[in-house]
């Protein structure tokens, strides 16, 4: 089997809930754009979106050149690139409205909280370690798996880098610092590590982030993550019973978290960002 494989981004499933109605105020949106309507005037995507922004605000509400780019770009919260085009805003009802009549608007959806829901065993998968794709991909060996979730616990023995070979050249990804999270954490097991909570800010402006960092503070992040490419680690047992060594279904395979889901909060916008 090819060792260049693509980068892969796994999603652990997740349950939006249902739409509760607020009061009309301004809310963060997720607004979706034709790219191909962009004027060739824009020098980036990123500017069409902040101008699209300004064109929609009341003037009164900034007065001068330096407070209308102080407005706008307070209203934007994610440009995306990638999972769509497009961009996430803090918009009043009557902006949001607007912004449906300019170009290249596509559709737009209010950002939703959402909850994490759980993951599925190898089994469930038909995973066979004798024989089929399992043993043929040598146990996901160079693949590079890219988690969003609540982050990440370094520490874990499943992520030490012990019988891994030095990181794929074709790996452009970054370990960002952060609370109680430094550089030195990642390494050729563990390889990329960022965090996104704009939109989750956007939301809630005076909410303070316990730990403002890729660390996982719930668990869930750092259980699917060793699920699925937790390394080899020998002598584990259920407070004695069942000793054995545990692994992922990738145990070779490298870990990239994107943490997006916080114990504050979870929105839809930085989850497609952790994505984008």
């Amino acid at each position: 089997m090819a060792t260049h494989l693509p980068l892969y981004v796994c999603l652990i499933s997740l349950i939006i809930p249902p739409f509760i109605s607020t009061l009309a105020q301004s809310d963060n949106y997720i607004i979706h754009m034709d790219l191909s309507s962009m004027p060739k005037a824009f020098p980036s995507p990123h500017s069409w979106y902040l101008a699209t922004i300004a064109s929609i605000l009341d003037n009164t509400k900034a007065p001068t050149t330096t407070a209308a780019a102080t407005s706008t770009a307070s209203k934007l919260i994610y440009g995306y690139g990638n999972a769509i085009h497009g961009f996430s805003a803090s918009l009043s009802p009557s902006e949001i409205e607007a912004i449906k009549t300019s170009p290249g608007y596509v559709s737009s959806y209010r950002d939703m909280p959402v909850r994490v829901d759980t993951t599925h065993s190898s089994q469930f998968l038909g995973l066979n370690s004798v024989s089929g794709v399992w043993p043929v991909a040598d146990y996901g060996r160079d693949i590079i798996i890219g988690l969003v979730n609540t982050g990440i616990w370094p520490e874990s023995k499943s992520f030490d880098d012990d019988g891994m070979t030095k990181i794929p050249s074709r790996w452009k990804g970054e370990c960002e610092i952060g609370t109680q999270f430094n550089s030195s954490m990642c390494n050729k097991k563990l390889i990329g590590a960022r965090f996104f909570n704009k939109g989750l800010l956007a939301k809630f402006p005076n909410l303070t982030i316990s730990v403002n960092s890729t660390r996982d503070t719930d668990g869930h992040g750092t259980h699917t993550a060793s699920t699925a490419a937790g390394n080899y680690v020998e002598v584990v047992s259920y407070f004695g019973y069942a000793s054995g060594t545990v692994r992922g279904i990738a145990p070779r395979a490298r870990v990239a978290m994107y943490k997006a889901l916080w114990d504050e909060g979870v929105y839809t916008s930085d989850i497609l960002a952790a994505i984008d």
